[in-house]
């Protein structure tokens, strides 16, 4: 008897004004790829696959823009240069597939701390550093080239909130004297 089949059969027994934490509770005791309907696996199966793609693609161009051999982003060395190119990383891929400190760390082998301080670290350097924003763009702009949107629509969000930080900062500055 399938799982389906079961929460049929419970359904049909339970009173209406209970559907509501019967629900919940099926949602806790059901494994989530037995709650997916056979056309939602398949596409989480591609977002999967596009995710990963996504993410070999931005590690090969923050390499080939920063110089960076790619497996070393994979090792252990604190490089200024490597560490770098995992922080644009970190930076990019996270709000791009709204990912955890903890999946993309596992990629890496990095706890959800240096991941969090990866992506402060480059949100800082492009506020702040000039080259740096000009580097995180050129990334960018060559994943959009490539057909990965997400990236630059991301970057330039950052960027235009940074610039109104800014004004702001200024205005309550000028208000102050």
């Amino acid at each position: 008897m399938t799982n389906e089949k079961i929460r049929a059969e419970i359904v049909d027994m339970i009173p209406f004004r209970y559907m509501e934490r019967f629900e919940l509770l099926w949602t806790m005791i059901t494994p989530r790829y037995e709650r997916l309907t056979s056309e939602q696996i398949q596409m989480q199966k591609e977002m999967e696959n596009e995710r990963d793609m996504f993410w070999s693609a931005l590690e090969d161009v923050t390499c080939s823009v920063l110089g960076v051999p790619s497996q070393a982003l994979y090792s252990t060395t604190r490089k200024r240069e490597i560490v770098t190119a995992r922080q644009i990383i970190f930076f990019l891929v996270r709000p791009c597939y709204v990912l955890s400190l903890q999946n993309v760390g596992d990629r890496y082998k990095k706890d959800h701390a240096t991941i969090l301080h990866g992506i402060k670290q480059a949100s800082a350097q492009v506020e702040w550093d000039k080259y740096y924003r000009a580097n995180v763009e050129r990334i960018c702009f060559i994943l959009a080239e490539m057909g990965y949107a997400k990236p630059m629509s991301f970057f330039i969000k950052f960027v235009d909130h940074v610039e109104h930080q800014k004004e702001l900062k200024a205005k309550r500055k000028s208000k102050i004297k």
